[in-house]
C-alpha cells in the first residue's frame, strides 16, 4: 500500500518533533506509531499495522500556482485504477486556502481510500496525503487529521 509512497529521500529534517523542509518553507508533525520511509516526498510515514501511509510534498515553481484547487488536488490521483471521487470541499489551513479530497481507486490491484488536503499557497502547492484499505481507513483517519492540522509554514523559503 506504501509503495506509492516509496522512492529516494528528499531534504527535510526533524526538529523538535516536527518534520521541516526549509526549501519549501513547511512543517509538519508526523504523529505517533508512524515511521518514516524513503520517499521523492518530502516526507512518507507508513504504518504497517494498518497497511497505511501518509505523505506530505510540496511543488514549488517559484510564482504563485495558476490552476483552479480542484485541478491542482486532481494530480494526485495519477497512478491510481478505477477512481471515484467520494467528494471535495473548500478549507483553509495555516491561513492557505485548499481543498479537501477523498476518493476510492485501485492501486497495485488492490481496493484503497485516498484522503487529501491540497494547499495553495504563494509559490507552491502543498499535498497532505492519506492512504489505506477502506477497511483501515477510519483508523488512520485520526492521525490524517492531526498531521494535516500541524502543517504550518516557516518562513524560511527564499
Amino acid at each position: 500500500m506504501v509503495g506509492m509512497l516509496s522512492g529516494c529521500a528528499t531534504a527535510g529534517h526533524l526538529a523538535g518533533g516536527a518534520w521541516v523542509v526549509p526549501q519549501k518553507g513547511y512543517r509538519v508533525v508526523p504523529p505517533p506509531g508512524w515511521e518514516r520511509i524513503d520517499s521523492p516526498a518530502d516526507l512518507a510515514l507508513r504504518r504497517p499495522s494498518l497497511d497505511a501511509g501518509l505523505m506530505a510534498h510540496a511543488t514549488c515553481e517559484g510564482k504563485t500556482p495558476q490552476r483552479t484547487l480542484p485541478v491542482l488536488a486532481r494530480h494526485l490521483r495519477f497512478g491510481f485504477r478505477e477512481v471515484q471521487a467520494l467528494d471535495e470541499a473548500a478549507v483553509e489551513v495555516a491561513g492557505q486556502p485548499g481543498i479537501r479530497s477523498r476518493f476510492t481507486a485501485r492501486l497495485d490491484g488492490r481496493p484503497v481510500v485516498v484522503g487529501a488536503v491540497t494547499l495553495k499557497g504563494r509559490r507552491c502547492v502543498y499535498d497532505l496525503v492519506v492512504v489505506a484499505p477502506p477497511d483501515r481507513i477510519e483508523a488512520a483517519a485520526e492521525d490524517f487529521e492531526r498531521f494535516a492540522a500541524s502543517f504550518s509554514l516557516t518562513g524560511e523559503m527564499p
